[in-house]
C-alpha cells in the first residue's frame, strides 16, 4: 500500500516527504519507489521519523497500534470529540501511516519499533495460545470459569473475564494485601517487571509451602505471566486496560507548550554575541598552542580526564565544561586528533599504548583563516557534533575525545531547540524551552530529554549562536543553512582593532578584542581579565618573553603603537628599551653547559654568587663560565637571581625559543558525514514515475566478468582492482574522460555501469570503456 501512495504523490509532495524523512538519501539516495519504499519501512529509519514527530502524533499512533491489538476502537482510546485527521496528516506526510477511505494502515516497522505502545504489553491473543491446555484448566478454575473444554474455549474463557473491569474488580477484591498496588505498578509504568520470588518459567511450582503472596495471587490468576528465564513478568494488554478502568484515554489534544518571550535590544545582542565569538576564537588558539607544546595525555580507555581537564581549564583561564567543548569541537573540526597508537610486545601479550592528542596540520591552516572564517569553521564543527560536549549524564560529566553513544543525534535535539528560540525576543525561562522542546522529542526520556537541552542551549551561548537570550545572527545563519562566515564577518567587525595604553603599564580594550589585537598584546604582556573588555599588563618578564621569541624591541614598540588609540605612554617604551638593553648581557651555550659573556667582571660576579651555588659554577676564561645543570636550569636561576642572560646557540647566535610542532594525522569524529549531497527536491525529480520501473539484476556478482569484457582502456590487474574494489568496499575511485571521480552503487547494463557519483551527486550510466585509470 506504502508504494501505491507514494506513486500518487507528484514531484512537491514526494520532495516534502523527502525533507521529513532525510536519513532515506544516505549514503546513497534511493533509484526508484519501491526502493524508496523499502527505505521508509526500515526500523531505523521510522525511528528516526518517530523522534522528531510531535507528541500527539506519536501518542496517536502508539493508540492505533492498541486498538489493533486489542480489538477495541479507536474512537474508545484517544480524547473523545477531538477530530485527529490533522495527526493523521501530519503521520502521513512522514510516510508512517497510509490512509485508504476510513482505513488506517500503520507503517510495519512501527511494530517493532513500539513494542509497548502507551506502556502496555502483548494482547492476550499472543500468550494464551503457547500455554498448555492443562495450565489452562487450573486457570480457568481459579478465575471461576468452567474449566472444560477444548483449547479456544478456555482461551475464550479465560480473555472474556481478564477483560471485564468490572469482573476483574471483584476478583482482585479478594487478593492478598498490597496486589492491588502491584497491579497498578505493572499497568501504569510499564507492562514487564522482574519478580525474584517468583520461579522462572515453573508454572507448576509448588505454593503450599509458601506463602499466597501479592505476585503468586496475581500469577496464579492470569493477571502477569512469565516471559523469560531472567524472573521478568508482563501484564497483558487487556489486564491493564480493563485495570486503568472503562474511562482511561490518551489526550493526543496537548498542545505545544509556549516559549515566553521579552524584548530584547539588537546592539545588546550582537554585543554579547561578539564577545563570545572573539572568546571562542581566542581560547581556542591558546588551547591548541598548549598542546602543540605536549601531547594532552589520553586515557587507557581513550579521551581525556577530569584531571587533564581541571589543568587546562586552570591555565587558559577556562571553566572545565568550556575546554570539553572546545576539545570535541576542534577534534570535530580536524583540528585535533589522537597521535599514532604505539605497540609494545611483551611475551604474552601486545601492550596499546596511546601517545596522546596534538593539534593536525589543519591547525596551522586554520590559523591563516580570517577571523570569520576560523568562526565559521568552529560553528559547522559544532553543528554536525552528533554529541552534546557538556551534557552531564546523572550529574556526570562526559569524557572529552570519546565514541558517541546510541540514541537520538544531538544534531537533531539542536534543530528542534534553534527552531524554538525566537529571533527578534528573548525568552523568558530556558526551562521553558526544555518542555517545549520535549514535546518535539517525545521518544527521549524526560530526564535525558532535559540534560541534552540543557546542554544545547549552554553550549549556543559559549559559542555565540545565542546571546542575551534569543539567537544571534550567526545562529540564525546556522539553523537556516547559509554560510555561517558572512553573518561572522558582520558580526566580528565591531570589535575593536585598538587599546588604550597607561602609564601604569597595562593596557585596556574597552570592547571585545579582535584577534589580530589580543595577539600583538598576548605578545608582550599577560592577560589579567577578558570578556566584554580587557586588561593586559606589561612587566619585565612578558617582555622578555616576547624577546625571547625572537622579536625586536622596535618591532614590538613599532606594534604596539599601531594598534594604540594614543601615543605609547613613556613608561612602556622606558621598560622595553631597559629590558632589551639588558637582554643578551649574558648567553648560555648547551656545551654541558656554559655561560659567556662580555664583561669579566659581571662572570667572577656569578662565579661566587651564593643563589647560584646550585649550579656549582666555574670560570674557564675570563669571559666563559662553566655550569653543571644543563641550560634550560641554569636559565631559570640566573634569572631568579636578578639578571637578564639570553640562550645562545653553539656559534653564538641567539637562541630563539619556539616550542616543538608535533602534528597528529588529521581526523574528523563524531561529526555527521554524508556521501550524497542530492536535495530532496533533486531527488524527487527522478523518483517520480519510477513506480513500474524493473530492479536489475543486482551488478555485484558479476561486475568482473563485466570489466574484463568491457573495461577495454584499462590493464588486467586494474579491471580486477576496480571490480574488487566495487564488490568488496562498495565504492572506488576511477578516471573517467579526464576527471577523477568516486563511484558505487552500480548496477550493470551490458557494457555500461549505472553508479551514484560523489562528486556530481547524481546518478551517471558510465561506458567501462571510457574509463582510463584506477587511481591507487
Amino acid at each position: 500500500m506504502l508504494l501505491k501512495r507514494l506513486a500518487g504523490l507528484d514531484e512537491a509532495e514526494l520532495a516534502s516527504l523527502l525533507a521529513a524523512r532525510p536519513d532515506v538519501l544516505r549514503p546513497v539516495p534511493p533509484r526508484r519507489l519501491a526502493e524508496l519504499a523499502d527505505r521508509l519501512d526500515d526500523p531505523e529509519s521510522v525511528l528516526a521519523a518517530l523522534s522528531r514527530t510531535p507528541l500527539p502524533c506519536v501518542l496517536l499512533v502508539q493508540a492505533i497500534l492498541v486498538a489493533a491489538r486489542s480489538a477495541r476502537p479507536l474512537s474508545s482510546l484517544v480524547t473523545e470529540g477531538f477530530d485527529h485527521s490533522g495527526l493523521l496528516d501530519q503521520l502521513e506526510r512522514r510516510a508512517l501511516v497510509v490512509r485508504d477511505g476510513n482505513m488506517i494502515q500503520l507503517c510495519p516497522a512501527l511494530h517493532e519499533v513500539l513494542p509497548a505502545p502507551l506502556g502496555l504489553g502483548p494482547g492476550l491473543a499472543e500468550i494464551l495460545p503457547q500455554i498448555t491446555v492443562a495450565e489452562l484448566t487450573d486457570m480457568s478454575k481459579r478465575l471461576s470459569g468452567t474449566g472444560t473444554g477444548r483449547k479456544q474455549v478456555l482461551v475464550d474463557s479465560i480473555t472474556e473475564i481478564l477483560t471485564d473491569s468490572d469482573r476483574l474488580t471483584r476478583l482482585i477484591a479478594h487478593a492478598p494485601q498490597g496486589t492491588r498496588e502491584l497491579l497498578d505498578d505493572f499497568a501504569w509504568q510499564g507492562p514487564v517487571r522482574v519478580l525474584d520470588e517468583l520461579p522462572h518459567f515453573s508454572y507448576y511450582a509448588s505454593t503450599r509451602q509458601r506463602p499466597m503472596t501479592a505476585a503468586w495471587w496475581a500469577r496464579e490468576h492470569g493477571l502477569i505471566w512469565n516471559v523469560d528465564w531472567e524472573g521478568s513478568y508482563v501484564m497483558p494488554l487487556e489486564v491493564a486496560l480493563a485495570l486503568r478502568g472503562d474511562g482511561y484515554r490518551v489526550d493526543v489534544s496537548i498542545e505545544q507548550p509556549k516559549v515566553g518571550r521579552v524584548p530584547v535590544a539588537a546592539d545588546l545582542v550582537a554585543h554579547e554575541a561578539a564577545v563570545a565569538a572573539l572568546r571562542v576564537l581566542d581560547r581556542t588558539a591558546a588551547l591548541l598552542e598548549t598542546v602543540a607544546a605536549e601531547p594532552l595525555p589520553e586515557l587507557k580507555s581513550g579521551g581525556v580526564g577530569v584531571k587533564e581537564i581541571r589543568r587546562l581549564a586552570k591555565q587558559l583561564g577556562c571553566d572545565e565544561d568550556e575546554i570539553r567543548l572546545l576539545l570535541d569541537v576542534a577534534y570535530a573540526a580536524g583540528l585535533l586528533a589522537a597521535n599514532p597508537v604505539t605497540e609494545v610486545r611483551t611475551r604474552r601479550t601486545t601492550e596499546v599504548r596511546r601517545n596522546g592528542i596534538s593539534p593536525t596540520d589543519g591547525f596551522d591552516a586554520w590559523l591563516e583563516l580570517e577571523q570569520a572564517d576560523r568562526y565559521a569553521t568552529l560553528i559547522e564543527a559544532w553543528w554536525t557534533l552528533v554529541i552534546s560536549p557538556t551534557r552531564r549524564c546523572d550529574g556526570k560529566a562526559r569524557t572529552p575525545l570519546t565514541e558517541p553513544g546510541t540514541g537520538t543525534s544531538s544534531t537533531a535535539i539542536r534543530e528542534v531547540v534553534f527552531a524554538l528560540l525566537p529571533a527578534d525576543a528573548a525568552i523568558r525561562q530556558p526551562a521553558e524551552v526544555v518542555a517545549a522542546a520535549a514535546w518535539h522529542l517525545p521518544l527521549l526520556q524526560p530526564d535525558s530529554a532535559a540534560e541534552v537541552i540543557v546542554a544545547v542551549l549552554a553550549e549556543a551561548r559559549m559559542l555565540g549562536l545565542l546571546a542575551a537570550g534569543t539567537l544571534s545572527p550567526v545562529g540564525r545563519a546556522a539553523h537556516a543553512g547559509r554560510p555561517v562566515a558572512d553573518a561572522a564577518r558582520t558580526l566580528l567587525a565591531g570589535a575593536r582593532q585598538q587599546a588604550l595604553f597607561g602609564t601604569d603599564l597595562t593596557a585596556v580594550v574597552t570592547g571585545p578584542p579582535s584577534a589580530a589585537l589580543a595577539e600583538v598584546l598576548d605578545r608582550a604582556a599577560d592577560r589579567e581579565s577578558g570578556g566584554s573588555a580587557g586588561t593586559w599588563r606589561f612587566s619585565p618578564s612578558s617582555v622578555r618573553r616576547a624577546l625571547d621569541a625572537g622579536h625586536h624591541a622596535d618591532e614590538l614598540v613599532a606594534a604596539l603603537a599601531e594598534v594604540a588609540s594614543r601615543p605609547l605612554p613613556q613608561a612602556l617604551t622606558y621598560l622595553i628599551g631597559d629590558v632589551a638593553r639588558r637582554h643578551g648581557e649574558l648567553g648560555v651555550v648547551a656545551v654541558g653547559c656554559c655561560v659567556v659573556g662580555d664583561d669579566p667582571g659581571l662572570l667572577a660576579e656569578l662565579a661566587v654568587h651564593r643563589k647560584l651555588a646550585k649550579l656549582k659554577p666555574r670560570l674557564l676564561a675570563p669571559t666563559v663560565l662553566a655550569s653543571a645543570l644543563g641550560p634550560a636550569e641554569t636559565l631559570t636561576l640566573i634569572r631568579d637571581a636578578g639578571y637578564a642572560p639570553v640562550e645562545r646557540q653553539a656559534d653564538g647566535s641567539l637562541a630563539v625559543t619556539t616550542p616543538d610542532t608535533i602534528r597528529a594525522p588529521r581526523t574528523r569524529p563524531h561529526a555527521q558525514t554524508t556521501t550524497a549531497a542530492a536535495s530532496a527536491d533533486q531527488v524527487a525529480g527522478w523518483l517520480v514515475g519510477t513506480a513500474d520501473a524493473a530492479m536489475p539484476e543486482p551488478a555485484f556478482h558479476r561486475l568482473r566478468d563485466l570489466f574484463a569484457r568491457s573495461a577495454t582502456g584499462l590493464a588486467a590487474d586494474a579491471r580486477e582492482r576496480a571490480a574488487w574494489q566495487l564488490e568488496y568496499s562498495g565504492a572506488t575511485r576511477i578516471v573517467y574522460e579526464g576527471d577523477e571521480l568516486t563511484i558505487s552503487s552500480p548496477e550493470a547494463y551490458r557494457t555500461e555501469l549505472d553508479v551514484w557519483v560523489h562528486e556530481r551527486a547524481r546518478f551517471l550510466r558510465l561506458d567501462l570503456a571510457k574509463i582510463s585509470a584506477i587511481p591507487t
